[in-house]
């Protein structure tokens, strides 16, 4: 298998995306750095580095960033959304939902996510794919989330949630203000005679196209699900997830190996650094690095994410020219980002991040209690 330092000395393409926390439960993924989410910095230091890195100015295409949404609903653990671009209205990707203890992760693709999912980030509950809305035995249903009566303060979608229930709101009212229906044993003779005629000559009902039509939601379920497992969460090599796709098998493991200009983050954090590589069919032997991860020591920044761009596009069997056009090479950069095995690259890195954070948080929550307990006694 190439190692880091074998794959940056072949100078393959390189995207390197920083990943920072957006508020308590979203994350940005961006190649532009933010200064002061940076580790260390002061006032100074941040104007420096804005300097230094200024922000382009498509900063806001979408194209350009991703960006993970955890919707918050009281009493459900609702799937996470990765997205195109840099706010929680983006696009929509794919859905990721966390297994029980981080054993196994579910994404969900399809290009209908963004007709199905409400502005709470879940699912309609009229686009559930089981009447009875379960998934079990079943990767590619999507379990839908109703919009209840009630909304608990700091619940997604405040103003969403308005919206139905002040519509719900008005189709009571008009219910309730409709006539009663006129009783046909009250019509006098005359007025059949005259009711059957109108029948016949206008039998259809009057047509209500100038009211706006509203499609109905239908059920959906997923284009494509992948699943991403912890392969052995009991031995020694306990940071290792893989997943299929493709009749490819990838694998993200943990590392000691890190770019020579950040050897400090080898020595302090020597179990937190993740690589990403790919195993062919027929070629167990030969491994392919095709990224790497390396966590940061900011509180507002979970760490950076290496992909090799012209590895990817080799996977993929396209042609990677040695030489070729500045404008030509930021077009075939964002082609590539354009596919699902790179989105799938995308979900599954976003999966390690929080996963291996949770992880950290809950170990050091316990030795806390642990040694509160010791000194104690």
């Amino acid at each position: 298998m190439s190692t880091l330092n074998e794959a940056l000395s072949e100078q393959h393409r390189l995207s390197i995306w920083h990943v920072y926390h957006k508020g308590d439960e979203h994350i940005t993924i961006t190649p532009f750095i933010n200064p002061k989410k940076e580790f260390g910095l002061n006032k100074k230091s941040h104007k420096k580095l804005a300097a230094e890195y200024p922000q382009p100015p498509d900063r806001n295409n979408e194209s350009n960033s991703y960006f993970v949404h955890h919707p918050t609903l009281l009493f459900h653990n609702a799937p996470r959304t990765l997205r195109r671009g840099n706010k929680k209205t983006g696009t929509p990707i794919c859905l990721i939902k966390c297994g029980a203890s981080w054993l196994n992760w579910k994404i969900q693709f399809g290009d209908n996510l963004k007709d199905i999912i409400d502005p709470r980030g879940v699912v309609k509950w009229e686009c559930r794919s089981n009447p009875n809305n379960t998934t079990l035995n079943d990767d590619r249903a999507l379990k839908g989330y109703k919009v209840r009566t009630w909304r608990v303060w700091g619940e997604s979608g405040k103003r969403y949630h308005r919206q139905v229930n002040a519509r719900r709101e008005e189709k009571k009212n008009v219910r309730g203000s409709d006539e009663s229906p006129v009783e046909m044993e009250k019509v006098t003779g005359d007025e059949k005679h005259d009711l059957s005629y109108s029948q016949k000559q206008d039998p259809s009902p009057p047509s209500y196209s100038a009211a706006p039509q509203t499609t109905i939601p239908q059920p959906a379920v997923a284009e494509e699900a992948v699943r991403l497992n912890w392969s052995s969460p009991l031995s020694l090599n306990t940071r290792r997830y893989s997943f299929e796709y493709a009749n490819i098998k990838f694998f993200w493991k943990g590392t000691r190996a890190v770019h020579p200009d950040k050897q400090w983050a080898k020595w302090l954090m020597p179990f937190s650094h993740l690589k990403f590589i790919a195993r062919l069919a027929g070629i167990e032997s030969e491994d392919i690095l095709l990224g790497q991860y390396t966590p940061s020591f900011a509180c507002r920044k979970f760490g950076e994410l290496w992909i090799f761009d012209s590895v990817v596009a080799k996977l993929l069997g396209e042609d990677d020219p040695p030489t070729f056009a500045e404008q030509g090479a930021v077009s075939e950069v964002r082609d590539i980002r354009k596919t699902r095995l790179y989105e799938l690259i995308m979900a599954t890195a976003m999966c390690m991040v929080i996963g291996e954070a949770q992880k950290r948080e809950i170990l050091i929550a316990l030795l806390a209690m642990a040694a509160e307990g010791g000194s104690s006694n």
